[in-house]
């Protein structure tokens, strides 16, 4: 038979000891990092080849911070310069109902959401309630409980929700970007390579595994194909048309791209998890205890 360890009794200083803790816990949270995205990519075979660029994005209570550096970069320029960047795959610019692409494009426009706003306000309304109702637990009422266990659940899903946010965000909008060197919608803005589209690729194959780690996931993707701003303009239909033979100055196009994507959480996030324990060790006054305090205090007075 299992012993349950045993538990330290309340005591009357217990709920401002509580308070203090849980209230400077939210702040050191509130402070920090509240997401660290990293990308580490390379150019693996073709022109670009073999460049590296690493990119940090950190995002707090207000800004999106982006720090880029690129490593073996001559290759990468020199075949910047080379490339045609008007080449592009034909596409269908209509839809099925006669509707130009580009005027659906104008219609959705409108709607789109800053994503990575409202996870912000969700976390700040998360941690402002959180202490809240750590001062409601000095309060003889019996769903006081019930409140601190929604406020800490609503703020470890707000947490959780971020990420998805930040991913929702990079489709396009901006980030709110008043405050410099505040990013805009994208991971790797300001990567080297980030412009050149993969409409521009013939032949492209792509893989992607998803993982996770500790306060986050990691993406893993590579690609590679035929760049069709590489090709004279009279060799990119043949190559469209099927791959190129090995070789050929055609196969000279091939370009293959490797990269990590890192989502996680703020390192110091996980102080959060110390509010469960100090729950227990610094348990609050029973409501009967509590109503005889208040009854005592009122008759006295």
């Amino acid at each position: 038979m299992a012993v349950k360890p045993p538990r330290p009794r309340p005591f009357a200083g217990a709920g401002g000891v509580r308070l203090a803790i849980t209230a400077l816990l939210a702040v050191h949270v509130f402070i920090s990092a509240w997401l660290v995205a990293s990308v580490e990519a390379s150019y693996t075979e073709g022109r670009p080849a073999p460049t590296e660029f690493h990119s940090l994005v950190a995002i707090d209570n207000e800004q999106t911070l982006i720090d880029v550096r690129i490593e073996r970069a001559t290759a990468f320029f020199l075949y910047t310069l080379q490339r045609d960047d008007t080449a592009r795959m034909p596409v269908n610019t209509t839809g099925d109902d006669g509707q130009s692409q580009t005027d659906s494009d104008e219609d959705s426009g409108g709607s789109d959401r800053d994503w990575l706003k409202i996870g912000r306000n969700w976390i700040k309304v998360s941690l402002v309630l959180l202490v809240l109702s750590e001062l409601v637990m000095m309060v003889p009422w019996k769903w006081r409980h019930y409140l601190r266990v929604f406020a800490f659940a609503m703020t470890l899903i707000a947490f959780s929700m971020f990420p998805i946010a930040y991913v929702a965000s990079l489709g396009g909008g901006d980030d709110g970007g008043d405050n410099e060197g505040e990013g805009g919608g994208s991971a790797t803005e300001g990567t080297p390579g980030a412009e050149i589209e993969t409409q521009s690729f013939a032949h492209s194959e792509e893989n992607v595994q998803i993982r996770p780690i500790w306060l986050g996931f990691e993406l893993q993707a590579d690609f590679s194909g035929y760049d069709l701003g590489l090709l004279d303009e009279d060799d990119r239909d043949g190559v469209i048309a099927e791959p190129p033979a090995e070789n050929s100055t055609e196969a000279k196009s091939f370009v293959a791209f490797e990269s990590t994507f890192n989502i996680e959480l703020g390192q110091n996030l996980d102080s959060l998890l110390v509010l469960p324990l100090m729950w227990y060790f610094l348990p609050a006054t029973r409501i009967k205890q509590d109503e005889k305090t208040y009854g005592g205090l009122l008759e006295s007075e």
